[in-house]
């Protein structure tokens, strides 16, 4: 299972811990909501993700989950974030 970036994940010059978990946390919720608004709209088409049994239904939540950690990542980059350890592309 994915799991939640964490504020160790990310670094970028000059920024504090506290403010990099900030913006962790302000990139996450956003992101969480997107994946909100998207499965609402697929509700709202009639594509029924709660009655197709326990296989889909986990299938859903990985590709939801691993949605959110990609928009996550987007959205640290953009802040000028990077991954720690890491070079950014």
């Amino acid at each position: 299972m994915l799991t939640k970036p964490t504020t160790t994940d990310w670094t970028r010059e000059g920024a504090t811990p506290e403010e990099a978990g900030q913006d962790l946390e302000a990139c996450h919720h956003a992101a969480q909501k997107r994946v909100d608004i998207d499965l609402q709209a697929d509700q709202d088409m009639g594509v029924d993700t709660t009655t197709q049994g326990s296989l889909a239904s986990n299938l859903s939540a990985y590709q939801s989950e691993k949605r959110i950690n990609t928009l996550t990542h987007d959205c640290m980059i953009a802040l000028g974030y990077g991954p720690a350890g890491k070079s950014t592309p």
